[in-house]
């Protein structure tokens, strides 16, 4: 299973090395964020996101509360 953050990198083009090179850190240190080997510190999980286009919750906020987040917003549309 793909975590987000490598999903969104492979829609960017991005291969594992230059997003590496371009939050300054060693390819295998990326790689093992990306495995889950290793924890992302949050000014790296900062850089990886701007890098990505995207905020840090979108990638590395857990799926199941992103799908409780909308089917709240999705009620709260329905009750409106």
């Amino acid at each position: 299973l793909m975590n987000a953050m490598e999903m969104r990198r492979k829609e960017k083009s991005f291969t594992q090395e230059a997003l590496a090179k371009r939050i300054g850190v060693a390819p295998s240190t990326y790689s093992q964020y990306a495995s889950g080997a290793r924890l992302i510190p949050l000014e790296k999980s900062k850089l990886i996101a701007a890098a990505l286009e995207c905020s840090v919750e979108e990638i590395f906020l857990p799926a199941k509360f992103t799908i409780r987040d909308l089917r709240a917003k999705n009620l709260k549309t329905i009750e409106k």
